[in-house]
């Protein structure tokens, strides 16, 4: 309904503009024909004319000329919005509505050119939810499905504005923080860390504590995506295996 009426203002107001337009070009017409001698009167009637011609002539100018220029700009506005939608969908996590495997992928990718670019600091932490089969088996896939989307939440808020973080696969979140040596870095994922454990997880049937792993590492310019995840893997291995809830930093390379 607000479309309608916005085209049909639309309409009105372009109709009045070609009435002006034809209306001031007649009577400049006019104009220049009682400068050669027309009386007073006869100008009055030829205004009168130019009036009404542009009365009649500004309809089919618009509906044969402007109309469907401005259909085929409304198109192209419809077609680019669409396709900025799609590209939002397609970096997007369905579930936590935070940047999926593919989206963050990316993030990391331009974070780890900026810093190779501008030799300037790049922290990656990969973050896991412990034990977190054993609440899919206990309380269902709903309940694993609220867990996913509150530690999502958790890590994004917990986020400055420039860090990204991003589903990464299953109950793994990976945050990337750009301009971030290794040690601000680690403090920053071990707040977080903290800020879940201490979050009462509502499963539905009842609330609990749970806990996350993270494991931290700093790019080394030169490395590609493979050999830094490697890195960020390996400290999360060694965080789980050295009983879960810590927060594990690779060394500096």
């Amino acid at each position: 309904m607000k479309k309608a009426r916005s085209e049909t203002r639309s309409a009105i107001q372009a109709m009045l503009a070609i009435v002006v337009i034809v209306f001031v070009a007649e009577l400049v017409v006019m104009a220049g024909l009682a400068s050669f001698g027309h009386s007073t009167s006869s100008f009055g009637v030829m205004l009168f004319d130019a009036g009404l011609l542009a009365l009649v002539t500004a309809p089919p100018i618009y509906w044969l000329v402007l109309n469907p220029i401005r259909k085929e700009y409304q198109k192209r506005l419809m077609a680019e919005g669409e396709a900025e939608e799609m590209s939002r969908v397609a970096i997007t996590d369905p579930l936590t509505h935070i940047m999926n495997r593919r989206g963050i992928t990316v993030g990391l990718l331009d974070a780890m050119a900026q810093a190779e670019r501008y030799r300037t600091p790049l922290t990656i932490a990969m973050a896991d939810i412990d034990h977190f089969k054993e609440i899919n088996d206990t309380y269902g896939h709903d309940a694993g499905d609220r867990v996913l989307k509150d530690v999502a939440s958790l890590l994004a808020d917990a986020l400055r504005m420039p860090d990204k973080v991003g589903r990464y696969g299953g109950e793994e979140f990976l945050m990337v923080l750009p301009h971030t040596g290794l040690v601000p870095g680690r403090k920053i994922v071990d707040r977080i860390r903290a800020s879940v454990s201490k979050w009462s997880f509502d499963l539905g049937t009842k609330k609990v504590r749970l806990t996350i792993s993270i494991g931290v590492t700093q790019f080394k310019p030169g490395e590609d995506l493979e050999q830094l995840m490697a890195h960020a893997d390996k400290a999360l291995y060694d965080a789980k295996k050295g009983g879960r809830n810590i927060v594990v930093a690779s060394k500096i390379r």
